[in-house]
């Protein structure tokens, strides 16, 4: 933004104000036959190109100014001739003010447009409520690691999201969701992938076998239930189970995703809030 606000100024203003100088000095040492104030029409046009319509019509009135000047101390005589070159000068200057302006609402639309365009591809890969990946964003994002890795791939349940949705409504278990939302991704290395799954469900898919994830994982699940989350008059218990299972190459990723399904059933069953790894 600094280079472009540099930009408009050197060339918006300084140059056409230079050239400005330049073209009533030639005029003068060349002598006011020549009428070359006459090209000072073209200044305002040169600022339009770089320049706000405020700073445009600086320079504008700055041609106009300079042309009416030249015409007062070194005039040709021609009263009939300079009116008509201050007249274009004019009718220049306003030109350039007003193809400043729709330069600028044109480049305005174009980020706007830009701006949308950009929100409509992240929204298409990440979950409105969370801000994490969605399943489309998630599945885009396995498909560019490398096949070769190991990886490790877990399903996080929310333990009583239904209790939260039932005794406190729907706003609340939305912003349970979110609390966990933001633990997950804050106690899990950047270049993890988190991505809400579905419901009260996240998947983590991590570039470490199962061995040196689980560790991981476990900080995560004590992390969660640590500290209650809170809502308007109280304190939400928060708690999650996780499943998990090892994706090597020659796995498909439904496969591996079935198993950390498998071992979070298991973990569900066998009194939540644990992590367990499939068998």
């Amino acid at each position: 933004m600094l280079g472009i606000r540099r930009n408009e100024w050197l060339l918006g203003v300084v140059v056409p104000v230079a050239l400005v100088v330049v073209i009533l000095t030639i005029d003068y040492l060349e002598g006011p036959k020549t009428a070359f104030v006459g090209v000072l029409a073209v200044v305002p046009m040169l600022a339009a190109v770089f320049a706000r319509p405020m700073l445009t019509a600086g320079v504008a009135i700055i041609a106009w100014l300079g042309a009416l000047g030249f015409g007062l101390i070194a005039s040709d005589g021609n009263v009939a001739a300079q009116k008509i070159r201050l007249l274009i000068i004019a009718l220049s200057g306003l030109t350039a003010v007003w193809a400043a302006a729709v330069r600028i609402r044109r480049e305005n639309d174009l980020l706007e447009a830009q701006s949308d365009v950009a929100l409509a591809e992240r929204d298409a890969v990440s979950d409105s409520l969370t801000g994490l990946l969605n399943r489309r964003g998630l599945i885009a994002a396995i498909e560019s690691v490398d096949p070769g890795t190991v990886r490790t791939v877990a399903l996080a349940d929310c333990d009583n999201l239904k209790d939260v949705n039932d005794q406190l409504g729907h706003n609340a278990g939305d912003d349970y969701l979110q609390a966990i939302a933001g633990r997950v991704r804050a106690n899990l290395a950047k270049e993890d992938l988190v991505a809400r799954w579905g419901g009260d469900e996240f998947l983590i898919v991590q570039d470490l076998p199962i061995d040196t994830a689980l560790p991981t994982l476990n900080r995560l699940r004590q992390a969660i239930s640590d500290q209650g989350i809170g809502s308007p008059g109280s304190s939400i218990a928060a708690s999650v189970s996780i499943g998990v299972a090892e994706w090597v190459d020659g796995v498909d990723f439904d496969d591996a995703l079935a198993a950390a399904d498998r071992a979070l059933y298991r973990a569900k069953s066998q009194g939540r809030n644990m992590v367990l790894p499939a068998e």
